[in-house]
């Protein structure tokens, strides 16, 4: 399918937005959103990133969605439980794989089960198997295209 991404990727990148914190690009071709953070973001930019990206997504109308967030050594917990609130109506209004890409050290000082993890299947979760955290970005790109 993808032999490499990465080289894929970058030929496709669209620059939509950009600051001092983070980057929104949009991958015409692959109908994906990334949305990266360029440095760690006090909880204001890191809601307001997410605010600007979410709004972007809903009027492009993609399928997929990548977050970096690799430069974010911490996830605040109100952060986490914001986060799930915002994502779950735009997943089930359309949005089919939302992946975050993030280092080992902050995935374990988050509460997986808040956002990341994938709980049980059901009526009760219908998000459950549209999140995936990932540690490597040729990876995430691939699952979120299969």
């Amino acid at each position: 399918m993808l032999h490499d991404a990465e080289e894929i990727i970058a030929k496709q990148a669209d620059e939509l937005y950009q600051d001092g914190v983070i980057l929104i690009q949009l991958f015409k071709d692959l109908n994906v959103l990334q949305l990266t953070f360029k440095v760690q973001p006090d909880p204001a930019q890191f809601r307001h990133a997410y605010q600007l990206a979410i709004g972007t997504a809903i009027g492009k109308g993609v399928k997929g969605w990548l977050t970096d967030a690799r430069q974010i050594t911490r996830m605040l917990p109100e952060n986490q439980v914001w986060l799930k609130q915002q994502m779950a109506p735009l997943l089930q209004a359309g949005l089919q794989k939302f992946a975050i890409l993030m280092t080992p050290e902050c995935f374990v000082m988050t509460n997986p089960d808040k956002v990341y993890n994938k709980p049980t299947s059901g009526p009760e979760n219908p998000t459950a198997d549209k999140i995936k955290v990932h540690f490597d970005r040729e990876e995430a790109f691939k699952w979120l295209v299969q």
